[in-house]
């Protein structure tokens, strides 16, 4: 069996031992899947404490409503749900306060020795660009690895809407790397 295929058995275990009241089962969880959670929301948020505090509120949701999770569905699947609605309601705070995205690192110098720095500085700055869902069905189907199939439970769209999500996305974003300045949205 391979890693991937390992590594769900054991979170399902645990997500069932969980639910019945398992508090060891439900700290090991959080620290399984502690950095994946904060990756999303780093990634689409590029805010280390604001990613630090989301992560928290999601896994305080998740202990409390973990009596709620039926195992018919990879646990991890659940999980990224709720991170999913989180980021949403972060967003919807973020409107109302008028407040915008923060602003995209400037990139690195011309330094050959920065030019892998510089690259990722202009990849996350164009992301930053994207309409929030293009950004999120990227950041679960290219840093986070989830199918299709995944994507559209976790954001409660449908498949083919995924679909155009990340295609648009990444045409966006094949458009933006290949400008010699930041493209207007």
């Amino acid at each position: 069996m391979g890693g991937f295929a390992l590594r769900e058995r054991q979170e399902q275990e645990l997500a069932c031992r969980a639910r019945r009241g398992d508090r060891e089962a439900l700290e090991e969880l959080i620290a399984l899947l502690y950095p994946a959670v904060f990756a999303y929301f780093y990634k689409n948020t590029g805010s280390y404490h604001g990613s630090k505090d989301l992560t928290q509120e999601v896994f305080i949701r998740m202990a409390a409503g973990i009596a709620r999770y039926r195992p018919i569905k990879p646990f991890k699947s659940w999980l990224f749900a709720i991170a999913s609605n989180q980021l949403k309601n972060h967003w919807r705070t973020l409107a109302r306060r008028r407040e915008g995205p923060l602003p995209c690192p400037e990139p690195a110098g011309r330094d050959p020795a920065l030019a892998g720095i510089e690259e990722q500085a202009v990849l996350k700055a164009a992301l930053g660009r994207l309409p929030p869902e293009q950004k999120e069905a990227l950041i679960l189907r290219f840093y986070c690895g989830f199918a299709l199939r995944e994507i559209a439970g976790i954001t409660g769209a449908a498949e083919s809407t995924v679909k155009a999500r990340i295609r648009y996305g990444l045409e966006k974003l094949r458009k933006e790397l290949t400008c010699d300045e930041p493209c207007k949205p």
